[in-house]
């Protein structure tokens, strides 16, 4: 199946989205790191943005590993 250009968008804007709302747990997570719980603000910190990039080459891989339904068909 070719990557379609819907399909790159819609990701990009997933992709984004998602690290838009990783990017409000960080900011959560430095006021922590402000209040004295460096390790746990620091542990959140990695753990939001490994998650960042996890979404991102997962969402990346679907669109360009995706199968439409006629592929399907004929793998069966």
């Amino acid at each position: 199946m070719a990557i379609t250009p819907k399909d790159a968008f819609d990701a990009a804007r997933d992709i984004a989205a998602h690290a838009v709302e990783k990017a409000s747990d960080i900011v959560e997570d430095a006021g922590d790191i402000i209040r004295g719980d460096i390790a746990g603000g620091a542990s959140a910190i990695v753990q939001d943005s490994i998650d960042i990039a996890t979404h991102a080459v997962e969402r990346t891989k679907e669109v360009f590993t995706a199968k439409d339904d006629a592929d399907d068909a004929e793998d069966a």
